[in-house]
């Protein structure tokens, strides 16, 4: 079991929630049957973060790709 110790940070949390979205984004932008991970888009709630975001899932991750948020 895992144990997360957020204290109210919004610094915490907030990266708790990136990375999260990070991880939905790969899944949904690779899988090749369309599965959907994430109910609401993805890629809208990942502008917040990042503004100059491609409007595309594949098109999202590979941005992210390049800009070293994936390992390749």
């Amino acid at each position: 079991m895992t144990i997360l110790n957020l204290n109210n940070d919004p610094e915490k949390i907030d990266t708790l929630k990136i990375n999260g979205l990070l991880i939905a984004l790969k899944n949904e932008a690779l899988n090749p049957n369309g599965l959907r991970f994430f109910r609401g888009s993805i890629v809208n709630l990942l502008k917040r973060y990042f503004p100059e975001l491609p409007r595309t899932k594949k098109g999202a991750y590979k941005y992210l790709l390049k800009k070293g948020y994936y390992v390749q």
